[in-house]
């Protein structure tokens, strides 16, 4: 069974395990539960606990913190690398940033900051124990692997590869497992193997948008601007797809065609 006990995260955390079941109770959290009914809670969910300890040290009301951690949750990419995030808790809201960008679940009058790769320093005995763990279980679905190698990019990123490899092992049409192998190939350099990957990702779904937003800065990566532009419009749901054709639109001397996509960004933007 993949996860963490909740005295795992207790003594990781130091948050009474009444308070985390409180929590999950609330439907806050959707953990995995064991055959004996106990839960398992993925990396995710150690990110909003963290949080739901320090609203608690700032003495913030249980009603106030349950909708600051709904909202905190919606923010939180489920398919991707976490690492890079920060949750914050300064001049009265809670947000979660990312490189320039920042994003704000819940006003509050909080102070509090805190690293994702920090906290996954600590989890990451943990998440290495799950995955030996996995390693000899005949029960973990592909799914359950796709989700361990959400939280091992976040905790282990090296032991990450494995668990999306054993997902598409499982099922080789698992779309999304195919999107996130492709990104580590991208970002290892292995174009090649990463652009296949996209195409059995948008094999598997036709409307993966991030599949194809993904295919396309692969493309502009090697230098294929055309096929880049025909991979951003397969995600024209993305915001940053049309700011990435009006830019390559430009870039080809197509400024008709820039500035329509610079308008239909800036129009996902303000709607959004």
């Amino acid at each position: 069974m993949k996860g963490y006990s909740t005295r795992d995260i207790a003594e990781l955390l130091a948050l009474p395990q009444e308070t985390i079941r409180e929590i999950a109770r609330a439907g806050i959290l959707a953990p995995d539960r064991t055959p004996g009914q106990h839960y398992r809670f993925s990396f995710q969910d150690i990110i909003i606990l963290r949080t739901a300890k320090e609203l608690l040290n700032a003495g913030v009301g249980k009603s106030r913190i349950n909708r600051t951690l709904f909202q905190l949750k919606k923010k939180l990419p489920s398919n991707r690398s976490l690492s890079s995030l920060r949750i914050s808790g300064d001049a009265g809201d809670v947000v979660i940033r990312e490189d320039d960008k920042v994003y704000n679940p819940e006003s509050g009058q909080i102070h509090f900051d805190f690293s994702i790769a920090d906290l996954a320093g600590t989890v990451a005995p943990l998440a290495r124990q799950a995955a030996e763990e996995a390693e000899g279980s005949e029960q973990l679905t592909s799914d359950d692997w796709f989700d361990l190698g959400i939280d091992l990019e976040a905790v282990s990123p090296e032991d990450a590869p494995a668990a999306y490899l054993r997902a598409l092992e499982l099922d080789p049409h698992h779309s999304d497992a195919h999107v996130n192998i492709g990104r580590l190939m991208q970002e290892a350099g292995e174009y090649s193997t990463a652009e296949d990957h996209y195409h059995l990702a948008m094999d598997a779904e036709p409307d993966n948008v991030l599949a194809a937003f993904n295919l396309g800065t692969l493309l502009e990566d090697m230098g294929r601007i055309q096929d880049a532009i025909g991979a951003y419009k397969k995600a024209s749901s993305f915001a940053d797809a049309h700011y990435n054709l009006s830019r390559l639109y430009e870039l080809v001397g197509e400024h008709t065609e820039a500035l329509k996509h610079l308008k239909t960004y800036r129009s996902l933007i303000e709607n959004n």
